[in-house]
């Protein structure tokens, strides 16, 4: 997902107990009306006006906050010099200034690691390229908050 998209929200209206003869009107904040869902809402304050003729005449107020997108990792790789895919990207980090990114080999060794300001890996260790294979990663999204975190794999192809 696109950073604009992760910052856009949706909020919905379930309204029960209602009889077939009953007069319901709904307006949200924003101008819509007579519709039990919005999408595409920006971070703020919202209300929405819901009307049951005799019954219920209510206003409902929340707030929508917003989340920075989650970081996705890739699970793949070719470090061959071609311009295609040749380095293990990260997509999202600038939303987590504070990261903290260790890469290990099979045997547990660090053969990368990064903190703070994100440059993408080459697949390089003391600047000579690592071995084809699997190595394991674990990203933390605060380097002082190693409480989120998030571990996966990539393969390195040549």
């Amino acid at each position: 997902t696109s950073p604009v998209e992760c910052q856009k929200a949706s909020a919905s209206l379930h309204i029960s107990g209602l009889d077939a003869h009953d007069t319901t009107s709904i307006v949200w904040s924003n101008g819509q009306s007579q519709v039990t869902a919005l999408s595409n809402l920006e971070e703020g304050t919202y209300s929405v006006k819901v009307n049951i003729l005799h019954k219920l005449d209510t206003t409902l107020y929340f707030t929508i906050t917003k989340e920075p997108c989650p970081v996705s990792i890739s699970n793949q790789f070719t470090p061959n010099g071609d311009g295609y895919n040749d380095v293990f990207s990260i997509t999202n980090i600038a939303n987590f200034p504070n990261f903290e990114l260790e890469i290990f080999d099979r045997w547990g060794q660090k053969v990368h690691s990064q903190k703070s300001s994100y440059t993408p890996w080459d697949g390089k260790w003391l600047g000579i390229n690592v071995p084809v294979g699997t190595y394991y990663y674990i990203f933390f999204y605060d380097s002082a908050n190693k409480g989120k975190l998030l571990k996966g794999d990539v393969n390195i192809l040549r």
